[in-house]
């Protein structure tokens, strides 16, 4: 019969063994808890699919969160704010519309509201773009180092996460191989598991062949290109070319400085005056003003 030392052994080894999203907990939560939590924060915070400027502002700050090292939401927010002045009907699609069909009221109010369905399918998936980031930046920041963390968020991104963290920690910038890495696996595990679906999904609502083509060929030009510089797409459906033209976008953020940037937010015009002169005061007061309505917030 064993002893009572060999069965306390043995029973901490099989503990050990057990799967480690079970074990690993801090006040009773598990990791996968963890996580769920930061992601009602994120959808909370995230507001309805036409709250851009509000997701903007929290992206602002992950990126100034993580020291300026994750660069992947200030990018995000770029693509956030040209998106919301290109397919809203009063934005540049609207007037294409407007002015192809000036003789058909009954046509435009038709295309009107075609283009405003999908404007509203890209804000949702923007708004899911939003919740993964949040969700995966700070649940990485409290717990990316635990064992079974791998289990919940991508195992590379989860890496670059922590090497981002531990910079920030420690008072160190990434360096720019390190940051675009980082952007690169953020950007990726968007497109696959978010974007892609969600582009697909909005297209295929689609019954106007003009519409839809102007939707797939955007002439994109974030506010801190070169005045010269425009991405004119051949089909914005295309995986494969979107994740080209956005890493192409970071390096161009890389070359014109992370500061300008970060600066030129204010040029689209769609967030407030007073959130440049303080973002983070700007930002309490919103959070302030999201806990009454939402307490668990």
């Amino acid at each position: 019969m064993p002893e009572r030392g060999e069965c306390c052994v043995a029973l901490v080894r099989a503990v050990a063994a057990l799967p480690c999203t079970i074990t690993r907990r801090m006040n009773g939560e598990s990791l996968r808890d963890r996580y769920e939590r930061h992601r009602a924060r994120a959808r909370r915070l995230a507001g309805q699919p036409g709250d851009i400027a509000q997701r903007v502002m929290v992206h602002h700050q992950i990126y100034r969160d993580s020291a300026k090292n994750h660069v992947f939401p200030l990018v995000a927010l770029h693509g956030a704010l040209w998106g919301y002045g290109f397919f809203e009907t009063t934005g540049k699609l609207g007037e294409i519309i407007s002015y192809r069909y000036f003789y058909d009221e009954a046509q435009r109010r038709e295309r009107h509201a075609m283009l405003d369905r999908f404007a509203e399918g890209f804000k949702a998936v923007n708004r899911e773009v939003f919740v993964d980031t949040y969700a995966n930046f700070y649940f990485t920041r409290e717990a990316g180092e635990e064992r079974g963390a791998e289990e919940i968020v991508q195992p590379e991104l989860l890496a670059a996460l922590n090497h981002a963290h531990r910079a920030t920690r420690d008072g160190r910038s990434l360096d720019r191989e390190a940051r675009e890495a980082l952007f690169s696996l953020a950007l990726r595990f968007e497109q696959e598991r978010t974007v892609a679906p969600g582009i697909a999904r909005e297209l295929e609502r689609f019954d106007c062949p003009i519409l839809r083509t102007l939707c797939l060929k955007p002439v994109v030009r974030f506010a801190y290109f070169p005045a010269w510089r425009a991405f004119y797409f051949d089909d914005f459906s295309n995986k494969d070319e979107r994740i080209r033209r956005a890493m192409r976008s970071y390096r161009i953020a890389e070359e014109r400085g992370l500061d300008e940037v970060e600066s030129s937010i204010e040029r689209y015009g769609v967030l407030p005056e007073a959130f440049f002169a303080d973002p983070a005061r700007y930002r309490e007061g919103l959070y302030r003003s999201l806990a009454s309505a939402s307490p668990a917030l």
